[in-house]
Order: structure tokens, then sequence, then C-alpha cells
């Protein structure tokens, strides 16, 4: 009888790709599942720029319509390219937080945390959301993405009620931390979204604020530890109250959140130029120092740091923002084994980061 011998076909395993993708002053990600379905976490600002920024990265990701699209909050740099980005393919389901706080209050109101009103862009933004179904998201709602697991942990100023199964241990910067004063702004209301896949861990919680985070990693840590996180509220702390209330409240990425997260890689999404130069030298050295922390990725170089408050320059999509009109972005490739690779799409620099061989709570 004879036997014959098929050559081995070698597949690649599908990865859960992620594109954090430079909408200078604002968050964009982009997260495409195995199964091709799509997620755009906020949209960064308004303007035909933005959102030919996220096209781009859609077209590299092979996807066609965004299946889900979850605002963390109503500030402009993170929901304003919305409107144009549904004009131009379509967006089918829309996640919020629900009411805007900062719509209709007082003056003294506006006056006390330095804000104007509501921004036009909302009004915008709700009209946009009638085109598909519209979703207000609570802490423990798992968003139906196909191929991954997309777990709310925060919503409109409110946490986890129980730690998640293996997460529960006291963050070891809990004592580093201490409480705030209440920040009352959108930044606090914003949805935080962790991702499993497998054995790998990917956390965004927009611009949470200091006090909401350390209800989420203290007296318990109710998420467990993470591969990837991307540094929360652009990377600001401001630790002198002299500073004004309102930035020291709003202030995010304490000890008690990354060293409880402990994760392996950062990316920090703060343009060079970003308002007020947001992205702090006191945020960047809390992640830094954070134990079992590999890398930082940056979007933009952060002149206010000085060369020790960034990483090398390849790690950094762009290092000079007038070198990078034309957008860019920092992908992350995932594998269920919890390995995954980061690449720099202005210069093609990638780096592979294995799995763990042993770890605590996931």
């Amino acid at each position: 009888m004879a036997i014959f011998f098929l050559p081995l076909l070698l597949v690649a395993a599908p990865t859960l790709d992620i594109y954090f993708i430079d909408v200078d002053h604002g968050n964009a990600v982009l997260v495409v599942s195995p199964s091709g379905e799509s997620m755009l976490l906020d949209s960064g600002p308004s303007g035909h720029i933005y959102t030919g920024r996220i096209l781009a990265a859609m077209q590299a990701s092979g996807v066609k319509q965004i299946d889900y699209f979850v605002v963390s909050h109503y500030h402009w740099d993170h929901f304003g390219a919305i409107a144009e980005l549904a004009s131009r393919v379509p967006v089918l389901n829309f996640v919020d937080h629900g009411q805007n706080v900062e719509a209709d209050r007082s003056p003294e109101f506006y006056r006390q945390w330095g804000i104007s009103k509501a921004h036009p862009d909302y009004d915008s933004y709700v009209k946009t959301r009638e085109q598909g179904k519209h979703r207000v998201a609570a802490p423990g709602d798992r968003l139906p993405i196909k191929g991954v697991e997309a777990l709310v942990v925060t919503s409109a100023g409110r946490v986890l009620g129980k730690p998640l199964e293996g997460a529960g241990a006291p963050s070891p910067g809990c004592f580093m931390t201490g409480e705030r004063i209440e920040n009352e702004v959108e930044d606090g209301q914003s949805i935080g979204v962790l991702f499993r896949f497998g054995k790998f861990r990917f956390i965004d919680l927009g611009d949470l604020t200091w006090n909401i985070s350390y209800r989420l990693f203290c007296p318990e840590n109710k998420v467990g530890q993470v591969d990837l996180y991307m540094m929360t509220h652009h990377g600001l702390t401001i630790d002198r109250e002299s500073q004004g209330a309102a930035l020291w409240s709003a202030s995010s990425d304490s000890p008690a959140e990354v060293y409880g997260l402990h994760p392996r890689v950062a990316v920090l999404s703060a343009g060079e130029d970003y308002v007020g130069r947001m992205a702090t030298p006191e945020a960047w050295q809390t992640t830094r120092s954070s134990p079992g922390l590999e890398d930082i990725w940056e979007l933009h170089y952060q002149a206010q740091g000085g060369e020790q408050n960034n990483s090398d320059e390849k790690f950094i999509a762009c290092p000079n923002v007038n070198d990078c009109q034309g957008g860019t972005w920092i992908k992350v490739s995932a594998e269920q084994d919890g390995s995954f690779t980061v690449t720099n799409r202005r210069n093609g620099f990638s780096k592979r980061y294995p799995a763990r061989s042993t770890g605590g709570a996931r």
C-alpha cells in the first residue's frame, strides 16, 4: 500500500490586534478581535486629519466597519471625530456611560472646575449614535465582541462591586496613594474596559480620576494583573495641590493603580503639544518604577519630561511632532498564550514579549 506524506501547512494563530492611533491631543484605540470584529475606544478630536488616521488604521487592519464604538467620557479629545467617522464607515453600536455630568450645570460649577459648558461636539455625538444601537454600560457588563472578552470595570463613577476571579489581593501601592478630593467632571465618569484573550490582558481606563481608581484597587485589587496598560488620563499626575484642586483631583496613574495592575508594557497616548502638556514626569516615573514593567511605548516624545522621563527613540511613534504630520500608530499583536509583539509603525521596530512563565492574579 502506498503511503503519501502531505506537506505540513503552517497557519499563523489568530491574534488580538490593538492599534494605538496618534490623534495628537486625545485617545483612539482600535481593537480587532481574531474573529475580525472591531471596537474603537474613543476617537480623538474632531477634524479630517484625525478621521483619516483612524480610517488608515482600519484599512491596515482589514476592517470595514466599527462594530462597537466606546466613548470613555464626553471630553472633546475622546469623541470629537466620531460624527465624521460615522459618515464615512458604518458604526453599528455606541456605548457610553449615560448622562453628561457637565451639561446644564450652574455657573459656579463651571468656575469651580475651570471648564466651559458641555462641548458642542456632545450634541453631534448624541445625534450620531441614533444611527446605530445605543447602550449605557455599567461595571460588570460584557461587551459582545466575538473572539475576546471585553469587560467593563468602571463607568459613571462606579467600579466593580467585587474582585474578578483570581483577583482580590491588596495592591502593593495602596499605602503610597491615599485619597484626594472628589472630582466632579466628566473624567471620573470614564468607562474602563479590561480585555481578556486567553492568558493575555489589556486595560484602558480612559481618563479615570484618582479617587475612583483608588476604589478599584484599594483595599482590594478588583482587577488583578495585566500584560498591557494604557496609561490613564494621558499620563497626568499632579501631586502638588498648589497646581489647583481640579487637576490635583483629576490626577491618574497612582501607585495603587499601576502597581496593582503590574503591567509588562505601558503605552502613553499624549500629544507633544497637548493641552497644558499634561503628561507629567510624576506619572512616567510611577509607571517606570512599577515592578515587572519592561517598557513604555509612547505616541509622542514628551518635551516637558526630558530624556530621563521618555523612552528610547525607537519606542516612540513621534519623536518630533513635525515629522509625524501624516499620523502613525503603535500596534500590539497578542496571542492566547499571553505572548505579544509591539511594533512602531514609523520605524518598523518590533519587540516580542514572551508569555509569562509564572504570574499572580490574572
